[in-house]
C-alpha cells in the first residue's frame, strides 16, 4: 500500500477526513528511508519532526550517566516515535531514536502539525486522542 494511503487509513480510524483536507494534511509530511541501526534523534539534538512508521522497527531510549542504556518504547508499523518533550519544549533530546531494521517513516515538523491543528478541528482531535492513547498506553 502506497504511504498516503497508509496514513490515511491510520487516521480515518479516529476521524473522517474530506479529500481536501487530507490533501493538504500529507503534503506537511515527508517521506524518508533509513538503514537499520541508523538514528533518527540523537540525544543532545534539536528534535523538529515526530514519525510516524510504515515499515521497519524504531526504538526509542535513554542513556544514562553511567551510559545504561534504557528502552522506552519499541514502534512498529502504524506507531508514531519522536523525543516529545524536546519536540514541544523547543529543548535538545534527552532520548534518542533509531531504527532496529530497515525503516520508512513519514516525518511532520511540530510547526505543520500545529498548523494543521488549528486549520483542521479534525485534526487536532486526531491528535489529542493519540495522545491520550498514549498516556493510557504507559501507565498499563
Amino acid at each position: 500500500m502506497p504511504p498516503k494511503e497508509i496514513l490515511r487509513t491510520h487516521i480515518n480510524r479516529v476521524i473522517s477526513l474530506t479529500d481536501d483536507q487530507f490533501e493538504d494534511l500529507i503534503e506537511r509530511f515527508t517521506h524518508k528511508s533509513y538503514k537499520k541501526g541508523q538514528a533518527i534523534i540523537t540525544q543532545g539534538a534539536t528534535v523538529e519532526n515526530e514519525f510516524f512508521v510504515l515499515d521497519g522497527y524504531l526504538k526509542t531510549f535513554y542513556i544514562n550517566d553511567d551510559f545504561k542504556m534504557f528502552i522506552l518504547q519499541f514502534a512498529m508499523p502504524g506507531w508514531w516515535a519522536s523525543d516529545y518533550n524536546a519536540l514541544y519544549s523547543g529543548s535538545k533530546a534527552t532520548v534518542g531514536v533509531d531504527c532496529i531494521t530497515d525503516s520508512e517513516v513519514l516525518c511532520i515538523s511540530n510547526t505543520d502539525r500545529e498548523k494543521l491543528c488549528r486549520d483542521i478541528p479534525a485534526v487536532e482531535y486526531f491528535f489529542r486522542w493519540r495522545t491520550n492513547k498514549g498516556y493510557v498506553a504507559l501507565q498499563k
